[in-house]
């Protein structure tokens, strides 16, 4: 026969769906395992956001979850887990940055940008596939984290990764012409 726990308890109150239990494993865990978090990421707002994560799916999956462990080794281990995750995605994601970098020659930007050639961008923009002008308006315009465009649109970091990338490999094919141009015109000065 199993001994029943406090953690037993709790488990079973997030898994029947109790605000009440959940606000209180909520308040009781969540600045520590932000906190560790941090040590992992060395972000606050990131482990934060690996932290939330945790506690959603906690509570959206409550009847799913296994019970064996104890509560609070589950969240750690869990924060810990997504945290390595978050690490090799933010390798991945720089490994990516540094090989565009290296591959796309530097421009001059003008101070100002012609009216024609805000145009021809915003046109090229409008022809972006739905989800991925969705997800390139989200980072470039409104500044929004991988992370946080993930969420918003329910869709994974790496399908943000992916869109962004090609967003930018569509952008770049489209105003090669105007790069172009301005390359050639900075040239001349």
């Amino acid at each position: 026969m199993t001994e029943w726990t406090p953690d037993q308890a709790e488990v079973d109150g997030i898994a029947l769906g109790d605000e009440h239990t959940f606000h209180n494993v909520f308040k009781r865990y969540y600045e520590g395992l932000c906190n560790y978090a941090f040590t992992i990421l060395k972000d606050a707002d990131e482990g934060e956001d690996v932290v939330q994560s945790i506690f959603l799916k906690l509570w959206e999956q409550g009847k799913r979850f296994d019970a064996d462990d104890k509560l609070k080794a589950y969240l750690f281990k869990s924060v810990y887990h997504r945290c390595i995750n978050q690490l090799a995605h933010r390798t991945i994601r720089i490994k990516h940055h540094d090989q565009e970098k290296s591959q796309t020659p530097p421009v001059q930007q003008p101070e100002v940008f012609p009216d024609e050639v805000d145009e021809m961008v915003k046109a090229a923009i409008n022809r972006l596939p739905l989800q991925c002008r969705t997800v390139f308006m989200m980072s470039r315009y409104e500044e929004l984290r991988y992370s946080e465009i993930a969420q918003r649109l329910n869709i994974s970091v790496n399908t943000v990764e992916n869109q962004i990338s090609k967003a930018l490999k569509f952008l770049r094919a489209e105003l090669k012409n105007i790069r172009e141009i301005y390359g050639h015109q900075s040239n001349e000065k």
